[in-house]
């Protein structure tokens, strides 16, 4: 049983699992790349609904914990190897061991070690040396992180789901429970940060009684009722009335107009009749910012009336008011803002953001270490009449060589003791 478990750990950890899996996918995504152009959502939604490929997909996490168990291993059985108190398995934890016979315990290498720079320390028959900082947190924070990037693309292939919505102002925020909340304004801004120039606000009061606001902007996205908010497109929402001389009644219609940025237009068709309108904000004038008239409190429109292709007039009506000619008449009694947002249920995106931090600190960490202070190890045990000679380098491994291979020329000269 044990030779069992050792064998599926040895597999499973193995460093060649995740180029394995993500070559298989590969192979899988040049594959349906012939039939389709929407390759990438395919593959996904294969993945999916796939029990088989998810739990392919599942390797590279599962592996990355395996890695994590055997580094945390491996790293404290050095620190019990160099305090002198593991006698097994040398070859499995050092680069080089060298056994050579001697008649005495371990001889003098105290001052040779410590002139080229290494630390020391004689626990009986053993004297350890070391230099350096280890880099075992650097691969600690590698694999989490990579535990993390694919734990979280796994959650994001298999359970995502999305939500588009009208956020308006006024308005519920649209959530699948009901919970979400008043919008009370939607705010449109300059901004003075190096990415975006615009600055997008949705302010939202919660449902429950003494909660305070909060507001959504484009970026850092934020969470509400387990949802992450993405704003995407802004335009306006109107109530409409319209009448005609062939129509007396009239007609009332509520309607989304996707007029932004000024000048872009849109078409609401008259419920019931052959009239249709095209509005659209008018550009700004010279010089100006072009979020002013959307932001206006009183925004003005510009519209064409058509009955079937043909155009009847043209003109212009402010929100909150009327045109009136020729026995049409044209009434905006309700004009609000709104965001056309996404609400996505997607709880892999926390795991690649933990992903992406561990990896810079990996980074950050790994480069000083690596150049200034890599990790040098040497041990020295004498156990019946035999010295075991052992060394470990994580970077500059040729000088610590040249310092490992000094100390055995003066075990085997037995000159370590004239010193």
């Amino acid at each position: 049983m044990k030779r069992l478990f050792r064998a599926l750990f040895t597999a499973g950890s193995s460093r060649a699992v995740p180029p394995l899996v993500i070559g298989f996918f590969f192979l899988f995504y040049i594959g349906v790349a012939f039939f389709t152009d929407e390759t990438l959502i395919t593959l996904m939604a294969f993945t999916r609904n796939s029990f088989v490929l998810a739990l392919i997909l599942a390797l590279i996490p599962l592996n990355s914990v395996f890695r994590l168990v055997g580094e945390t291993s491996r790293f404290m059985l050095m620190r019990s190897t160099m305090s002198g108190k593991n006698k097994e398995g040398l070859v499995d934890i050092f680069d080089e061991v060298v056994e050579i016979p001697v008649s005495a315990t371990v001889p003098n290498l105290e001052n040779r070690l410590a002139a080229v720079g290494y630390k020391t320390c004689r626990t009986g028959n053993v004297l350890a040396a070391w230099r350096g900082i280890n880099s075992f947190p650097v691969r600690l924070f590698f694999l989490v992180g990579t535990f993390c990037i694919f734990t979280g693309i796994l959650i994001t292939t298999t359970s995502r789901s999305s939500l588009r919505e009208m956020v308006v102002e006024g308005e519920p925020l649209p959530t699948p429970d009901g919970s979400g909340g008043i919008v009370e304004r939607i705010t449109l801004a300059n901004s003075s940060g190096l990415i975006l120039s615009r600055n997008l606000t949705m302010k939202v009061t919660p449902a429950v009684p003494g909660s305070k606001s909060r507001e959504f902007g484009l970026y850092p996205p934020s969470r509400y009722g387990g949802a992450f908010v993405y704003p995407r497109y802004l335009g306006l929402a109107l109530y409409l009335r319209f009448t005609a001389p062939d129509m007396p009644a009239g007609a009332d219609t509520h309607c989304f107009l996707n007029v932004y940025p000024p000048g872009k237009e849109d078409n609401v068709v008259i419920p019931g009749s052959p009239y249709r309108v095209i509005f659209s904000i008018p550009e700004p004038e010279t010089g100006s910012d072009r979020y002013i008239s959307y932001m206006s409190d009183t925004i003005t429109f510009g519209f064409k009336l058509l009955k079937g292709n043909d155009v009847l007039f043209s003109g212009s009506v402010p929100g909150g008011g009327e045109f009136v000619r020729d026995g049409f008449r044209l009434a905006l009694p309700d004009v609000r803002r709104l965001v056309v947002t996404d609400l996505i249920y997607d709880n892999g995106v926390l795991f690649i953001w933990w992903s992406a931090l561990l990896f810079c600190v990996a980074a950050a960490l790994w480069l000083p270490i690596r150049v200034f202070s890599p990790r040098r190890e040497m041990l020295f045990r004498f156990d019946h009449g035999v010295m075991t000679a052992c060394s470990l380098a994580e970077g500059r491994s040729r000088k610590h060589a040249g310092v490992f291979h000094e100390m055995l020329d003066m075990i085997d000269a037995g000159k370590a003791g004239e010193e």
